[in-house]
Parts: C-alpha cells; sequence; structure tokens
C-alpha cells in the first residue's frame, strides 16, 4: 500500500494539469459575441449668428405688399391729447357768411322735366332709358278661351280657319297637348266622324272635341267641300 501511494498522488497530479489544460483549450475554443456597435448619434445644429445687416437687407426686400406698416414705414408716437377745441386754437375764426346779410352763391334753376321719360332722354350717350315711364301703349284685353281651333287644307296646308273656343269645356285639372284631326266635309257637311291623327294624350279629351267639333261647333257647316287637317290646342 505505501509503495503505491506516490503512483496515486503522480496520477492525480496528471489528472489536474489534463483538466485545467482542457478548460484553457475550451477557453479559447469558445468566443463570446462581440456587441452590437452603438448607432452613430446625429449632429447637432449648427447655430449661425444672423448678421443684422443681412437681415435689414432682408427686410427691405421684403414682396409683401407696400400698403401694409412695417417698422421702416411706421412708427408709434406717443403725443398728449389736446384740450377740447384746443386743435383750432392757432386759426383765427373766418366767418363764411356775414351776420348782417346772407349772401349765398347759388347756381341758376334748372327747368323741372314734365316726366320721367323726359328727365332720362337726355341723358348721353344716345338715352340708353328713353322707353322708362312711356304709358301710351294701350294693353288689349285677352279673350277667355278654353282651346284654339285651327284648320288647313290637307293638299296645300295653307291655314282656311282659326277660332279661339271660348265656350268649349274640355275636362278640367289635367294636362293636355295639341291634337291633330283628319275630316271629309262635301256640300252637307262632315263626311262621317273626325279621325284623330295625334292624340293629346287624354283620352276624355280626345273624345271631348271629336263631339264638340262635330255637333256644337258644326265645322262641317263652315268650311267647303274638301279634306282638312284640324288642329286644336290648349
Amino acid at each position: 500500500m505505501k509503495a503505491g501511494a506516490p503512483r496515486t498522488s503522480t496520477a492525480w497530479a496528471w489528472a489536474a494539469v489534463a483538466g485545467v489544460i482542457v478548460l484553457l483549450w475550451l477557453a479559447f475554443s469558445v468566443k463570446v459575441p462581440e456587441p452590437l456597435p452603438a448607432p452613430a448619434l446625429p449632429h447637432p445644429p449648427r447655430i449661425r449668428l444672423v448678421d443684422p445687416v443681412v437681415a435689414s437687407g432682408t427686410l427691405l426686400l421684403d414682396p409683401a405688399p407696400l400698403f401694409l406698416p412695417t417698422r421702416y414705414s411706421s412708427a408709434r408716437i406717443d403725443s398728449p391729447p389736446a384740450e377740447p377745441g384746443g386743435n383750432f386754437a392757432p386759426f383765427p375764426m373766418k366767418k363764411a357768411f356775414s351776420d348782417a346779410e346772407l349772401n349765398l352763391s347759388l347756381p341758376a334753376a334748372a327747368p323741372v322735366p314734365r316726366s320721367p321719360a323726359d328727365a332720362l332722354a337726355g341723358d348721353p350717350p344716345g338715352a340708353p332709358f328713353i322707353g322708362f315711364g312711356q304709358s301710351n301703349d294701350i294693353v288689349q284685353r285677352i279673350d277667355r278661351r278654353a282651346a284654339y281651333v285651327e284648320v288647313l287644307d290637307a293638299g296645300t296646308g295653307r291655314s282656311v280657319l282659326g277660332v279661339a273656343l271660348a265656350d268649349a269645356q274640355p275636362p278640367q285639372g289635367v294636362a293636355w297637348q295639341p291634337m291633330v284631326l283628319m275630316a271629309a266635309v262635301d256640300s252637307a257637311g262632315l263626311v262621317g266622324p273626325l279621325t284623330p291623327e295625334t292624340r293629346s294624350g287624354v283620352e276624355d279629351v280626345d273624345t271631348y272635341f271629336e263631339r264638340y267639333l262635330a255637333d256644337d261647333f258644326r265645322i262641317g257647316q263652315r268650311l267647303q267641300p274638301g279634306f282638312y287637317r284640324i288642329i286644336v290646342g290648349p
């Protein structure tokens, strides 16, 4: 046992040396990642001093309208207000009219026009208001009518009759458009009923005027023998 003790100590010493070598090898083999470089800081803004001469020149060349006040064109003047009436104290009083007699230099009286139209007639150029104030036109009153009928010759298109229908009573409260009827006339009157060519858009109006023109208006007795186009409108 005593003879083997030195060998055991030597073995442990070599094992310790080997362990240290292994630890050193691992220390050099494993690399710790290097930290990322910090971002570069922006350069601080450079502070430049403004030359007062340059600033004054810039203000003088300002394209702003000249009527706007600036420190070059306006200034505040502090002045004490004057006493009431003191602004006119240095000026002597001068009367416009005499105390004894009223002397007024008035122009000669102008003739007064008889009507507004006469006053505007001389206004140059060309009297543009010459028609104002005219009252000599007589407006004729328009007779009441319920419809208007015009008869045209079917062959020539010549108008042979035009009459305003005052006693006609078509259906009220409806809007209708002009209608066209065809008629054949001989010496005894209408040859058959009126034939619609263009309707009014309202059936009651068509029926009414077909009967009214034939029976009440008696259009067959008003026309010479021939063929006609009868136009009936509001």
